[in-house]
């Protein structure tokens, strides 16, 4: 706080949003925030009126979530309110994006992203991290678009302090499943755009190769170069260059991804990498990394975007999942024709529907009662939401 130069408050009311895209024991163990730097974070803002508030990816209860990752019980017993930002009331803001009313009305934000792989971004990070502020609908709605609604959202309300949980980066994978990597650092900071410029080479990325810092470098809302940063801290920059080579990137492409041969993949070069086909390799890399095997699937083809017509099947059983409004092959032969509408497909979809229509597992009855109960709850709610003044 103070390299920062940051005054620690007192008597202020601070939030504090943990990573919570989604947790579970086999699918998402490592994803969310540890509780060990949640702790940490409330022991040094003790003085203050804190509030733990996280959202996770659309279609994954943040209730459950939060659950999930040990959130709920280590509140309950320091007596610290818990918000499930998809439920919160929200606020639009002049450029037209929601975000909870809690967000504005805190007199501080503390950010505590994970530094993690993502089949959307090439890599996620501070800003990642900050469109989990946004309502449901406008993150479901983003993913067409994201690179430029990232960083439109990050004008909203910007975090004051952000600490990026390096000390178990994940790879070999995306935003909800990869395998852990010990860095054993954190970036803290101030400034969400600094703070993943150094994450994009703690990861081992070109910073012009990924499509959102790019565009926030041509802006010039990002820095260009690492000699506009002022760095402390204990590690050189060359240092945080040598970590990131021990990082493997996980292919983003769908149609390279190494699928048994009777499941074939046909991509429109019109569908973007952030949009469908990065929320069916986060499906695939949680099943990967579930230990759920592929290889006695169906015969089946995987259609994202306008693709003309499909080879004819070799098996009386085979089946078409069409994904996006604009999947209009041709499909004759297919016994089974399954649609997933819309401009987005949320991971939360693909992981229950595209295992059971493959005929390898039912994730519904993986996840348990609970996680559908909280999911009609959360329904519920969100419709009460919408229907308040």
């Amino acid at each position: 706080m103070r390299a920062l130069e940051l005054s620690l408050p007192t008597h202020r009311r601070i939030l504090i949003q943990p990573a919570c895209p989604w947790a579970h024991p086999r699918f998402a163990p490592h994803v969310f925030t540890p509780l060990p730097l949640l702790e940490a974070v409330r022991a040094l803002f003790s003085g203050n009126s804190l509030i733990v508030g996280a959202g996770s990816l659309p279609g994954f209860p943040s209730r459950y979530t939060m659950k999930q990752a040990g959130y709920w019980a280590w509140a309950r017993h320091h007596r610290i309110p818990m918000w499930p930002l998809d439920e919160a009331p929200s606020q639009r803001s002049e450029s037209g994006i929601r975000m909870p009313q809690v967000v504005h009305e805190t007199d501080m934000l503390i950010a505590l992203p994970r530094l993690t792989g993502s089949g959307f971004l090439g890599f996620a990070g501070a800003a990642r991290h900050h469109m989990f502020l946004l309502s449901p609908s406008d993150h479901l709605q983003a993913y067409p678009r994201l690179p430029e609604v990232l960083i439109d959202s990050l004008r909203i309300r910007p975090p004051d302090l952000i600490i990026l949980d390096a000390t178990q980066v994940l790879h070999r994978g995306g935003e909800l499943a990869g395998e852990p990597v010990a860095f054993s650092l954190l970036i803290i900071g101030t400034n969400i755009l600094a703070v993943d410029r150094l994450a994009a080479l703690l990861y081992g990325l070109d910073p012009m190769e990924v499509s959102w810092l790019r565009l926030a470098i041509q802006r010039g809302s990002a820095p260009a170069s690492l000699k506009d940063l002022q760095v402390l801290g204990d590690l050189s920059l060359e240092d945080l260059r040598c970590l990131g080579e021990r990082i493997v990137h996980a292919d983003p492409f769908p149609e390279r991804y190494a699928w048994p041969p009777q499941v074939r993949v046909y991509r429109s070069e019109a569908e973007p990498l952030w949009n469908i086909p990065g929320a069916l390799m986060e499906t695939i890399w949680v099943l990967e990394h579930g230990g759920i095997s592929l290889a006695k699937a169906r015969e089946t083809a995987i259609v994202i975007g306008p693709v003309g017509e499909l080879p004819r099947p070799r098996t009386d059983t085979a089946a078409a999942i069409l994904l996006g409004d604009s999947a209009r092959a041709d499909y004759r032969g297919y016994s089974r024709i399954v649609r997933l509408p819309g401009r987005h497909v949320p991971v939360a979809r693909l992981l229950l529907d595209l295992p059971y229509i493959l005929q390898v597992a039912s994730i519904r009855s993986e996840l348990g009662w609970e996680f559908l109960w909280e999911s009609m709850r959360h329904a519920m709610r969100r419709r009460f939401l919408m229907k308040s003044p």
